[in-house]
């Protein structure tokens, strides 16, 4: 983990949808029909997903559970090939469009990791990076014009997927279903609640970017708590508001917190709400119907009205609040989890990250956690590659699934000893020219996330906070279910309330509005949704 330049953890299954939801207009692909759900969902039932068989090329020095990654403190040297044969060597070349967070170099020439890349799959590679910014429209210019790469990030909320899938996709099934698994050992190394995401039609269409289940953190700064004096384990909703008071002063360009609307979802679970949907006896209702929603926009409101959240919070992008958290102009940050590394890499040298760990909002122990979906993104394969080119490719998403301990991930993950990385404490360390050409094939497909390598208290700390959430950890009872109104819709249904929501938090609407866009969304859609996610968990059960 500590080598990425960027990362992201899908903060439940509403986020997921976000990452292409607004993907709507796909040509030729618009026929879905309200209610189709359940036979969607029988069909999916028979799907079998990729035997599950851990690898482990070097011993973690903290061990993994079903919830919570392995830990590593130093890094192996000289690690051997996983891999003997050059995977896409039988391939004149092999295309690859992927959302990328860092700058697109021009071509392999230009770059080492990617002409790294291509001496290790033995074939020339047509790789094109996509900013996130940039992916949903791009995506669904290369759906309409039927131009697509050989192995493309598939967004989860492309409308109608099961028709998209089949039309344009391949069936990986044949190569991935079972034991068929094992002839691509490190694709196997994948747990499966990141797999139930790539299913469709009733086959694996896809391989997951495997994403930690105990979902996002509230990063903190342990040196400023200790200047501060300040205690890192409120016992109630009332302390955790006393926190952020005591983190906030102006004077210094110093506030609590920065983006707000995890505040408010910090706020839910906090508060006994679900995590996105609650499921009582086969329905399903909306976390916004839940009144603990209600109560922590009010709260959220509030705290930001008594001036803790920062002045640019209501325009701030993803990167910024980073940037004010490393600057010190916020206090907390909520983020996924697995953007530990770069955090760490990214604070001044004498800053000390921690996270903390919320109460329940009237005390009592911690707070519920909202767990993540088990995935970044999932990729896949051109239905044009058959055969041999199927399976090569297939091949390439082995390769780039290779695990730590094996020359591939040290590769991938830190590039060439001396001009990319340098050891530092039997680690391995980007140098400034490393840092520079990195590029992130991570979200391609990646190896299961890992803790480390990293100094033994950093590695446990970040350990030991996985382990106290997993104890609370609550998944959204939607995964793994399938409404066609969702993939079609979700995207403007949500961002229709929560422009509201928002609006409610900074005092441009009322609680009224709230209520009253709460009622639109049922009316425009939400309650289909839910009653097809009540059609199909009838019949995954």
């Amino acid at each position: 983990m500590g080598n990425t330049i960027d990362r992201r953890a899908l903060l439940g299954a509403a986020g997921a949808l976000s990452v292409a939801g607004a993907v709507s207009g796909l040509a030729g692909c618009s026929t879905e029909q309200p209610g189709r759900g359940a036979s969607v969902q029988e069909q999916n039932s028979h799907a079998t997903l990729p035997t599950y068989v851990p690898v482990d090329l070097v011993k973690p020095d903290l061990p993994s559970t079903d919830l919570v990654p392995p830990g590593y403190f130093t890094y192996p040297h000289n690690p051997a090939k996983a891999i003997t044969e050059k995977p896409a060597a039988a391939l004149d070349q092999i295309s690859m469009t992927y959302i990328s967070y860092v700058p697109a170099p021009r071509d392999a020439t230009s770059n080492r990791w990617w002409s790294r890349l291509e001496d290790g799959l033995g074939t020339k590679v047509d790789l094109q990076p996509i900013s996130s910014a940039d992916y949903n429209t791009k995506f669904q210019a290369m759906i309409a014009g039927g131009q697509l790469p050989d192995i493309v990030n598939f967004p989860v909320g492309t409308p109608d997927k099961p028709r998209v899938f089949e039309k344009l996709f391949a069936d990986l099934g044949p190569l991935l279903s079972g034991d068929a698994a094992k002839n691509y050992p490190y694709l196997a190394n994948i747990p499966h609640p990141s797999w139930k995401w790539t299913v469709s039609n009733g086959t694996v269409y896809a391989v997951p970017q495997h994403r930690v289940l105990t979902g996002g953190g509230i990063f903190y700064r342990a040196e400023l708590f200790d200047r501060l004096g300040l205690s890192a384990e409120p016992a109630n909703g009332d302390e955790l508001v006393e926190l952020m008071k005591s983190l906030t002063d102006a004077r210094e360009n110093r506030w609590a917190f920065s983006n707000a609307s995890n505040i408010q979802r910090l706020l839910v679970a906090m508060m006994g709400g679900p995590n996105g949907w609650q499921e009582t006896d086969g329905k399903f209702s909306s976390a916004y119907d839940h009144p603990a929603f209600r109560e922590a926009l009010l709260k959220t409101a509030e705290i930001i009205k008594a001036g803790l959240a920062h002045p640019n919070s209501v325009s701030a992008t993803y990167s910024q609040h980073r940037e004010m958290f490393y600057a010190g102009s916020t206090g907390l940050l909520l983020d996924g989890p697995a953007g530990w590394d770069l955090y760490v890499r990214s604070l001044p040298p004498d800053a000390r990250l921690a996270l903390l760990v919320a109460p329940k909002w009237g005390g009592g122990g911690d707070s519920p956690q909202f767990g993540g979906t088990g995935i970044q993104s999932i990729t896949a394969v051109n239905k044009q590659l058959t055969g041999d080119k199927l399976e090569a490719a297939v091949g390439v998403l082995n390769y780039l699934a290779a695990p730590i301990g094996s020359a591939e991930h040290l590769e991938r993950k830190f590039g060439a000893e001396g001009t990319d990385f340098t050891w530092i404490d039997d680690r391995p360390e980007l140098t400034e020219s490393g840092n520079k050409n990195f590029l992130d094939f991570q979200y391609i497909v990646d190896s299961p996330i890992v803790l480390g390598p990293g100094p033994k208290d950093q590695i446990t700390t970040l350990y030991q906070w996985n382990e106290r959430m997993a104890k609370s950890v609550v998944l959204s009872p939607t995964t793994g279910l399938y409404s066609a109104t969702a993939v079609r819709k979700s995207a403007t249904l949500e961002r229709a309330l929560q422009d509201v929501v928002t609006g409610v938090m900074f005092e441009r609407n009322s609680i009224s509005d709230f209520d009253a866009a709460l009622k639109k969304w049922h009316a425009d859609g939400g309650d289909q949704v839910a009653q097809e996610y009540g059609e199909a968990f009838a019949v995954s059960q």
